[in-house]
């Protein structure tokens, strides 16, 4: 949570929003995990139904928490960490 007086931090979803934002996490991973492949940001917007502005930046926190692994290449494509893989348990 973002102390009132620090500028430096913002967060990107309303704590008001914490389930919505807890309940797009676990659709996301449990499809990413259970897909063979990679997955597509245009695959992860049609599953949580948000822009693409939105979903970039959803999934953006979920690569720097560990959950999502990407290539650096355009389009992105996506696939799950062993940290996404323990919570569904997907052998890793």
């Amino acid at each position: 949570m973002k102390h009132p007086l620090d500028n430096k931090t913002v967060d990107c979803f309303n704590s008001k929003y914490a389930v919505k934002h807890g309940e797009r996490m676990i659709l996301v991973l449990k499809n990413v995990t259970s897909k063979r492949g990679r997955t597509s940001m245009k695959e992860v917007q049609g599953w949580i139904g948000i822009s693409s502005s939105a979903s970039g930046a959803f999934v953006r926190q979920l690569i720097a928490e560990g959950y999502l692994e990407t290539n650096s290449k355009r389009p992105v494509s996506l696939k799950a960490t062993d940290k996404a893989k323990q919570i569904f348990g997907v052998d890793v």
